[in-house]
C-alpha cells in the first residue's frame, strides 16, 4: 500500500478550516510566499468570516491540486569548485586558494597553522552548530575590515560567484553543512531541530508566518478601532449624561445614549424659562448681603472684645490701684533711704540713693550669692579673706563694713516692700501695654453702620474710644517713669450697649437665610446644565456613535485573536513530521551508528515546539553525554549529523574538522571508510591534523577508485594559513621527495656560493637528512612495494610477489644510507669534518634518483 502523499494529508486537513484558511494555505500549498497582498486578502476574508466586516456576495473557489503518487523533489545539482581570498581572520594569510574536489577533499594542517580559523569561517558561512567565535588578528592594531571569503560554485547551467558575508541569505549557503568538536557538546547536550525544513513542512513555516501578519493586522486595527475618549471634557457637570459619556465603550448602550441626545424644541423652550428664572434669582444677591452681615458681627464681636478689655482696666476702682501704687512708691522710696543711705554718707558715693545705684547694688548681691553657694565653707560674702568683686583685691576693714551695709540696706523691711511695690507697677504696665487697641470711628464698616442704626450710640463710642484709649497711654507713661503727672480718668461705661446691634445683625442675616433661594438656584443650575449637556450630545451624537460602534468592534474583535493560535499548528507538524519523518530518521540513525560502531543504546527524543520538532540524544531519559565517552559521544555525534545531512535533499555537501578526535584505531578505520563511501553523493571536505587519519582517507579513497584530492594548510614565515597543494614531507612519496630535493639543490649551491661555511654546513645537514629520510622511504616503497608501510593497519602480502632483492640492491642501498648519514652526527672537534660540496650533493642525490627507477623496472 503507497504512502499517502504529504501534500494531500495537508489538503484533506485544510478542508476542515473556515474558508479564509483554505484560501490561503491552499495558496501556500502551491508555493506562493507570503506576499502583502496574500495577507491582505486573507485578512478581509478572516474578518467576512468572524462577522467583522460584510461578506461579498461571490467568493473564489478553492481547488485543490492534490498529487497523484509521493515523490521526492530533486534539488539542482550544485558543486563547490573553490575557497579563495579568505582575510580578515585570526592571523591567516591572504589571497589563498583550496580546490575542491567533487567528491573527497583531504586537508592536512598540523598545529597552529590556522585550520582553526578557516572552520569558524566556514561555521559562519554554512549551516553548522559550531564555534563561530572569529578574531582579528590580535597581533595587529589596526583592524582591516570585517571577515570575509569567497566561494565559486557550479551548478548544471553556470558558475556561481558568492561571499561571504556579503552574499550570506542566498540560499546556496544552505546546501552545506559543517562539523567540529563545539557540535558535538551541541548535538549532544541541547534541543536541535533540523538544519533545513523537510520538503513539503515548509507549509506550516509560511503558515505561522501567515498568523503572524494577520495577528498584527488585527492588533493594529483593534487599536486603531480604541480611540480616546475626546468627548470626556466637554461635560463636565455630574449628571446621568456625564455618566454616560464617561463609560463611552464596547458596554456602552447605543439605544439609551440616542435617547439622551434627543433634544428637542420643547427643551429649548424649557431651557429659555429656566434661564429667566434663574438670573431674576441671581439678581437678588442675598448670599452676598448674608456674607457681608456676617463680616460686620465678626467685626463687632472683636470690637466689643477689645474695647471691654481697656474699659476693665480703667475702672474706677483700678484706677486708684494705679495711682496707690504710684504713691507708695514714693514713701518707700524716702522710707529706705532714711534707714540706710544717712550711714553711708561718709563714704562719698556718687548717685547714692538713685535707682541706678539701687539696682547695681541689688547685682552685686546676687553675683555674691551665687558665689557664697559655691564656696566649701559657705561662709556669707565678704569675709576677712575676700577680694572685691570688681578689681578682684584684697577687702580692708572699711571696704568690708561698707559692703555688708549694703546687705543691710537690701535687708531693711521698706526696702522689701519697695521691691514688691515696684513688680506690681511693672506687671500692670505690662498689661496696659498687652490690650489691642479698638478703633470706632468714621474709617471703620462698623462705625457707619452702628451710625445709620442708632447715631447717638456710634457718637458715644467713638468718644469714648478715643477718651479711653487716651487714659490707657497716660497711664501707661505715669507707670513707667512712676509719677501722677499726666491726667487720668475712670470709666464705668459697658460694650453691652452693642447687643441691640448684635442683636440687630443677627435678626436680619437670619431673615435672608429665610428669603435665600440657594436651593430653588441650585435646582435650576442642575435643570439647566442638563438640558445643554443634552444639546451639546445631540451636537456631538454622530461621532460618539461612530466612537461607540469602533470599541464594541474592537471588543468582538479581540475575542477572534485566539483564532491565531498556533497549537493545532504544531500538533498537526507534528503529527505529520513524526509520520514523515522521524521513522526515516531513527533508521538512517541507527544505520550510521552501525557502519560507525557506536553505542546502539541511544534514543532520540523528539517534541513540537512552534511549528519545529526537536530532538535531543538521550540514554534510558539521560542526557548521552553524561553516560557515553568522549569517543562514543563524538561517534553518535557523527552519526546524528550524517543522518540530518542525508535526510537534506539540498544538501550538496559535508566539512569535517578532525572528526576521530577521541576515536580507538577500529573507529577510525570505519570513520574514514564512511566519509569515502559517502563522498561519491555528495562532497566531503576534511580538515585534520592527523597524519595519520590523513593517510588513511587517501588510501581508502585510493583503494576504492574515489575521486579526491588533497592539499596542506601550514605556517610559513610565522604567517598561519598557507595553502599548499604538496603532502606533508612525511607522506610524500619517493618521486615527489626526490623532486623537492633538487628544488632544494638549487639553494645549496647558493648558500654555498654567498654564505658563511656555518650557514652551509646547516643548510647541507638539513638537506642531506632529507636525503637519508629518502633513502628510507625508497625502501619502503619501492623495494618492498608498500607491503609494510608506516601508519598503514596491517601488511599488503599480495605485493610480496612484486618484492625482488638483489646484492646490487643491498649494496646501492648500504652506500646511500652511508653517504648520507656518516657525517650527519656531532664529530669531534679536532677532525673538522668538512661537509660534501653542492657537486658531492648532487651526485648522492642522482645515485638516489638511479637506485628508485632501478627497483621500479625490477
Amino acid at each position: 500500500m503507497s504512502e499517502t502523499p504529504l501534500k494531500n494529508q495537508i489538503i484533506a486537513w485544510l478542508k476542515n478550516f473556515n474558508y479564509w484558511f483554505q484560501y490561503a494555505g491552499n495558496k501556500l500549498l502551491e508555493g506562493e510566499t507570503i506576499t502583502d497582498e496574500l495577507a491582505a486578502t486573507t485578512y478581509v476574508l478572516f474578518k467576512e468570516n468572524c462577522g467583522l466586516k460584510e461578506k461579498k456576495e461571490k467568493i473564489e473557489e478553492v481547488n485543490y491540486s492534490e498529487m497523484a503518487v509521493s515523490s521526492e523533489v530533486e534539488s539542482e545539482p550544485l558543486e563547490l569548485k573553490l575557497i579563495k581570498d579568505i582575510e580578515n581572520v585570526n592571523a591567516l594569510a591572504s589571497q589563498q586558494s583550496i580546490v575542491i574536489n567533487p567528491n573527497l577533499t583531504i586537508i592536512y594542517g598540523g598545529n597552529g597553522t590556522g585550520k582553526s580559523g578557516y572552520i569558524r569561517l566556514l561555521n559562519n558561512a554554512f549551516n553548522s552548530r559550531g564555534d563561530k567565535q572569529i578574531l582579528h588578528n590580535v597581533f595587529n592594531s589596526i583592524i582591516s575590515g570585517e571577515p570575509c571569503c569567497k566561494f565559486t560554485f557550479q551548478s548544471d547551467t553556470s558558475k556561481i560567484e558568492l561571499e561571504y558575508p556579503k552574499d550570506k541569505d542566498n540560499t546556496v549557503f544552505t546546501q552545506f553543512s559543517v562539523f567540529d568538536s563545539h557540535s558535538v557538546r551541541v548535538l549532544l547536550e541541547q534541543d536541535n531541530k533540523l538544519n533545513f525544513t523537510p520538503t513539503g513542512f515548509e507549509f506550516f513555516e509560511k503558515v505561522l508566518l501567515l498568523y503572524r501578519a494577520l495577528t498584527t493586522k488585527l492588533q493594529e486595527e483593534i487599536l486603531a478601532n480604541r480611540p480616546y475618549n475626546e468627548f470626556e471634557k466637554h461635560f463636565i457637570n455630574e449628571n446621568s449624561i456625564q455618566t454616560e459619556i464617561a463609560k463611552l465603550g464596547a458596554t456602552t448602550d447605543i439605544k439609551k445614549l440616542k435617547e439622551l441626545g434627543n433634544y428637542t424644541e420643547a427643551d429649548e423652550e424649557k431651557l429659555t424659562k429656566l434661564l429667566e428664572k434663574w438670573k431674576e434669582l441671581k439678581s437678588l444677591d442675598i448670599p452676598k448681603k448674608i456674607y457681608e452681615l456676617q463680616k460686620l458681627q465678626g467685626q463687632l464681636t472683636e470690637f466689643t472684645t477689645r474695647q471691654q478689655a481697656i474699659l476693665d482696666l480703667l475702672k474706677p476702682e483700678e484706677i486708684e490701684i494705679y495711682k496707690s501704687l504710684i504713691t507708695s512708691y514714693h514713701k518707700l522710696r524716702d522710707l529706705a533711704k532714711q534707714e540706710g543711705i544717712t550711714s553711708l554718707k561718709e563714704y562719698e558715693i556718687e548717685a547714692l540713693g538713685s535707682n541706678e545705684w539701687r539696682d547695681f547694688i541689688k547685682a552685686s548681691k546676687s553675683y555674691a550669692t551665687v558665689i557664697t553657694e559655691n564656696m566649701e565653707n559657705g561662709t556669707e560674702y565678704p569675709d576677712d579673706t575676700d577680694n572685691c568683686l570688681f578689681c578682684l583685691q584684697p577687702l580692708t576693714d572699711k571696704q568690708n563694713t561698707l559692703i555688708k551695709s549694703y546687705w543691710k540696706l537690701l535687708k531693711s523691711e521698706a526696702e522689701a516692700e519697695l521691691n514688691r511695690i515696684i513688680q506690681k507697677i511693672q506687671e500692670v504696665e505690662k498689661k496696659l501695654k498687652g490690650l489691642s487697641p479698638a478703633k470706632f470711628d468714621e474709617t471703620t464698616t462698623l462705625f457707619h453702620y452702628v451710625n445709620m442704626i442708632d447715631e447717638p450710640l456710634a457718637m458715644k463710642w467713638k468718644d469714648l474710644v478715643a477718651a479711653s484709649e487716651t487714659v490707657r497711654q497716660n497711664l501707661i507713661i505715669n507707670l513707667s517713669q512712676v509719677k501722677l503727672e499726666l491726667p487720668i480718668s475712670s470709666f464705668t461705661d459697658n460694650t453691652k450697649d452693642f447687643n441691640k446691634i448684635d442683636k440687630q445683625i443677627k435678626d436680619t442675616i437670619e431673615e435672608l437665610i429665610k428669603k435665600n433661594p440657594v436651593k430653588e438656584l441650585q435646582v435650576l443650575e442642575a435643570q439647566i446644565n442638563f438640558l445643554k449637556d443634552k444639546s451639546l450630545l445631540n451636537k456631538l451624537l454622530d461621532k460618539i456613535l461612530k466612537f461607540v460602534v469602533a470599541h464594541k468592534w474592537a471588543a468582538k474583535a479581540e475575542r477572534f485573536l485566539s483564532v491565531f493560535n498556533t497549537r493545532s499548528i504544531t500538533a498537526k507538524q507534528g503529527e505529520l513530521f513524526n509520520q514523515h519523518i522521524t521513522e526515516k530518521y531513527t533508521n538512517t540513525f541507527n544505520d550510521e551508528c552501525g557502519k560507525l560502531n557506536a553505542p546502539n543504546i541511544v534514543n532520540i527524543v523528539q517534541r513540537n515546539a512552534k511549528v519545529s520538532t526537536l530532538r535531543k540524544l538521550q540514554v534510558e531519559g539521560q542526557i548521552a553525554n553524561n553516560i557515553l565517552s568522549e569517543g562514543e559521544q563524538r561517534a553518535i555525534s557523527i552519526s546524528d549529523f550524517l543522518t540530518e545531512a542525508q535526510l537534506n535533499p539540498n544538501n550538496k555537501g559535508i566539512f569535517f574538522d578532525d572528526p576521530v578526535t577521541s576515536q580507538d584505531h577500529e573507529r577510525r578505520e570505519r570513520i574514514a571508510s564512511r566519509l569515502v563511501e559517502l563522498s561519491k553523493q555528495k562532497q566531503i571536505i576534511v580538515f585534520t591534523h592527523d597524519i595519520a587519519f590523513f593517510i588513511r582517507l587517501k588510501l581508502i579513497a585510493e583503494n576504492t577508485g574515489v575521486n579526491h584530492e588533497y592539499t596542506t594548510i601550514r605556517k610559513a614565515g610565522g604567517t598561519p594559513g598557507i595553502i599548499s597543494p604538496d603532502l606533508p614531507w612525511i607522506i610524500q612519496p619517493v618521486g615527489k621527495r626526490i623532486k623537492f630535493l633538487r628544488n632544494r639543490l638549487v639553494q645549496l649551491r647558493t648558500v654555498e656560493k654567498e654564505s658563511s661555511e656555518d650557514e652551509y654546513l646547516f643548510f647541507a645537514k638539513s638537506w642531506y637528512g632529507l636525503l637519508r629520510e629518502t633513502w628510507e622511504r625508497t625502501v619502503e616503497e619501492r623495494l618492498f612495494k608498500g607491503v609494510v608501510e608506516r601508519f598503514s593497519l596491517g601488511i599488503q602480502t599480495q605485493k610480496l610477489k612484486k618484492v625482488a632483492v638483489t646484492e646490487e640492491f643491498l649494496k646501492d642501498i648500504e652506500t646511500g644510507m652511508t653517504e648520507s648519514s656518516n657525517w650527519l652526527h656531532d664529530a669531534a672537534a679536532g677532525l673538522n669534518p668538512t661537509p660534501p660540496d653542492s657537486n658531492k650533493a648532487e651526485a648522492d642525490l642522482n645515485f638516489l634518483d638511479e637506485f628508485a627507477k632501478k627497483c621500479v623496472s625490477a
